[in-house]
């Protein structure tokens, strides 16, 4: 008889449920609303300050003696919070939103095929910090919203419109359609992204980690876009290239 090895089995994470500090602190200030429970492990030093927080914002909390009894496998920091399921629209609404705000140079940041949470949480940050108006992602081919995503994002997570669409390639039509340029991030062509023009209405697309921007995504891109780089390097992380692309083009406005 062969020698068979039986697989791990993978334990699927709680997408509703975030923990550590600094992520559960942001939550608790800018959308306490989203927070059904707090759990704390009485010991930790912070607990008095997250306790009176959540009595002022009207959040139930419970004191743990263990919280690793709950949650063995995360690094909770002894705070975790159980939360309703992150909202996310549709790219109507998400246009519709950006109409009524009407700014001048809206950002959109598209990912296509984003698997993993901690570049997702990453991305979601800096389009935050970077002003974007919203994150465009795939219901297929996509990391979910989870607990690791608002852990990796400190909270930013409740800070920037979260679209998913069924497609990319339409999505990136349809913004088209409503006066958006395209910029496709690729690492082996394209024009250099200190020389491109991000005037106007722009959403980037951001790909995978592995493969980059899909061939059919990469069609729909009105430009491609590449970061130059010194000794050597192809390619950078696809947060960290995400991030360098955002803060570029808000220079870019800001000095234009």
């Amino acid at each position: 008889m062969a020698n068979l090895k039986r697989k791990k089995k993978h334990k699927t994470e709680d997408i509703n449920l975030i923990w550590g500090i600094h992520p559960v602190m942001e939550l608790l200030s800018s959308s306490p609303a989203q927070i059904l429970e707090l759990r704390l492990q009485k010991t930790m030093a912070r607990a008095g300050e997250i306790v009176e927080t959540a009595r002022r914002q009207g959040v139930p909390y419970r004191l743990i003696e263990n919280l690793n009894e709950l949650s063995p496998a995360v690094k909770h920091q002894g705070v975790m919070a159980r939360i309703r399921p992150f909202t996310v629209m549709g790219l109507n609404e998400l246009i519709k939103i950006i109409r009524r705000h009407q700014a001048d140079q809206p950002l959109i940041v598209a990912l296509d095929s984003i698997q993993d949470p901690h570049n997702f949480g990453a991305i979601i940050r800096s389009a935050a910090a970077a002003g974007a108006q919203g994150i465009i992602f795939a219901k297929d081919r996509a990391a979910p919203l989870s607990g690791t995503v608002a852990k990796v994002s400190v909270g930013a997570v409740s800070r920037v419109n979260l679209c998913q669409v069924n497609n990319i390639s339409k999505a990136l039509k349809a913004l088209q359609d409503e006066g958006f340029w395209v910029f496709g991030a690729a690492g082996d062509g394209g024009q250099s992204l200190y020389e491109a023009d991000f005037n106007g209405p722009v959403c980037i697309v951001i790909g995978s980690e592995d493969k980059g921007i899909r061939p059919l995504v990469k069609e729909q891109c009105d430009f491609l876009i590449r970061i130059p780089m010194a000794g050597g390097m192809e390619s950078l992380n696809a947060s960290a290239a995400a991030a360098v692309i955002m803060f570029e083009i808000a220079r870019h406005r800001l000095s234009g």
